[in-house]
């Protein structure tokens, strides 16, 4: 798995994307100064492609660690976010620009893990997709869950 970036289309084909990331809920626009890393993978729920982006202070379980945070214990590290994956709709949305972590250390924790990045992902949206049916407001108001993305994509999902 590499990281890439997305086309600045992305940004304004989707002007609108709940908890995502780099999304200010307040003046309802993206924040475009920084520019982010992110994990593509194709999961198998309606082969649905989805980019994970690169986060520093990742709190959760939701996630693919890289590198493992040691000097604060409510911080597991830096890695791929799961809770705020961006739904691809366009292969074009995907910059063949390869992103470059500064440590070359984690950037090798990628090498031949999308499969099981994938699987756990597909584990991700499938406790969403069944704790959202069940109304289980215990899952859905988890750290893991509670601010997720996957609310944007209910429609593709199947959830509705």
């Amino acid at each position: 798995m590499e990281l890439r970036k997305l086309a600045p289309s992305y940004y304004l084909d989707n002007p609108v994307v709940q908890q995502a990331l780099d999304f200010d809920m307040a003046s309802n626009s993206w924040n475009m100064l920084k520019v982010r890393g992110h994990g593509i993978v194709e999961i198998t729920f309606n082969n649905l492609i989805f980019a994970f982006p690169v986060r520093s202070h990742i709190r959760h379980r939701a996630s693919f660690i890289l590198e493992v945070n040691r000097k604060d214990r409510h911080i597991k590290g830096m890695g791929l976010d799961y809770s705020k994956a961006l739904l691809i709709k366009h292969r074009h949305h995907i910059l063949d620009e390869v992103f470059l972590l500064t440590s070359k250390q984690a950037g090798r924790k990628l090498v031949n893990k999308g499969a099981h990045i994938s699987n756990q992902f597909n584990a991700y949206v499938a406790k969403y997709i069944l704790s959202f049916r069940k109304r289980d407001t215990h899952v859905l108001n988890s750290y893991e869950y509670r601010y997720t993305t996957l609310i944007n994509y209910h429609v593709e999902l199947g959830v509705d």
